[in-house]
């Protein structure tokens, strides 16, 4: 083998090394709400400037109206678990009845784990 193959080799095993691990923090919950279910999916990560933050989509599926500016819960947990801290954010807009909705959320307080919920959403109906 060549020294070439050898490197495309490693580079290559590397790649898929990377592809195949999830994010150290990462979360996906459901819950039901106006006759349908939201699912939360997100993960911990960095902006740009390499402050934490959680991105994720909420998905709706089913219900009887949307949802107004839903409140997300981003509790901030320690190695064994224990809330050490919260804080409350917000998905601002209209998430419809069947709905795929981007977010970001500053974490204010990094720690170990999180736990991201949606805490509460003012029902609406017809996007407004």
């Amino acid at each position: 083998m060549t020294r070439t193959r050898r490197t495309i080799g490693v580079a290559l095993l590397a790649c898929l090394g990377w592809l195949g691990t999830a994010p150290a923090h990462a979360g996906s919950s459901t819950q039901v709400g106006n006759a349908g279910t939201i699912t939360l999916n997100w993960e911990a990560t960095q902006d740009k400037a390499g402050r934490p933050l959680i991105v994720g989509h909420v998905i709706t599926y089913g219900a009887k109206s949307g949802y107004c500016i839903p409140r997300l819960l981003v509790e901030t947990l320690d190695a064994q678990g224990q809330v050490v801290a919260q804080n409350m954010g917000f998905i601002p807009g209209y998430v419809g009845t069947f709905d795929n909705v981007y977010f970001e959320e500053p974490i204010r307080a990094p720690g170990a784990e999180y736990r991201v919920t949606i805490a509460s959403w003012d029902k609406c109906a017809g996007g407004q």
